[in-house]
């Protein structure tokens, strides 16, 4: 037992400023989502045309990896008519080859979310049977982690935000699922709404 009160009152103020730290960030994280979905909420009613939807999709991917501290993600839509999934937004090391590629959309884990509708949260891909090797393989990349996050409006699959490879030894969080999905959700409805309204 510790009999040193200035051992531990040291001891209990590094505590307490870790926790403190801790806290800043969260709360910072925090302000960022709010931030991001207000600025959902007003962008999507700017946009009249199909040419202003990638700018929002690209906002939208941007801050989610922000948030998520990711280097590496994508935003996919569902082809319904072809059963594929279209890289319309990419980020990281490869993105100028994977932009416009397109997988089935019963592939790998974003397939798996398209499928059930589900998020996935998988910390090691490599313990993963869901896991594709294809992307990996034809674009000489290394995937280690990935959050995917189903985009649903109106009662189905619009598409998949995927962020990969969070740094360090405990890569996408249960937090981190429940930020995204929220934003996801809202996204998705959002998409929905816009496309019935270019539909009109």
């Amino acid at each position: 037992m510790n009999t040193n009160p200035s051992a531990f009152l040291r001891s209990e103020n590094i505590r307490l400023q870790d926790e403190n730290k801790s806290l800043k960030e969260e709360v910072h994280t925090l302000r960022d989502f709010v931030q991001v979905l207000d600025e959902l909420y007003g962008k999507g009613a700017e946009i009249k045309s199909d040419e202003q939807l990638l700018p929002l999709l690209k906002h939208i991917l941007d801050k989610s990896l922000t948030i998520l501290d990711a280097p590496d993600g994508s935003l996919m839509l569902l082809d319904e008519k072809e059963n594929e999934l279209a890289f319309v937004l990419v980020y990281g090391e490869i993105a100028d080859e994977l932009l416009d590629y397109r997988i089935p959309a019963d592939e790998g884990i974003a397939g798996w979310v398209v499928q059930n509708s589900k998020s996935a949260l998988v910390p090691d891909v490599r313990r993963d049977n869901r896991f594709s090797h294809l992307i990996d393989k034809t674009f000489q990349f290394r995937t280690q982690s990935i959050l995917a996050v189903p985009l649903i409006g109106n009662g189905r699959v619009l598409g998949v935000i995927e962020a990969l490879n969070q740094p360090g030894d405990d890569p996408f969080s249960e937090h981190d699922l429940a930020l995204i999905s929220l934003l996801c959700r809202v996204v998705g409805e959002r998409l929905a709404y816009i496309e019935d309204h270019l539909k009109s």
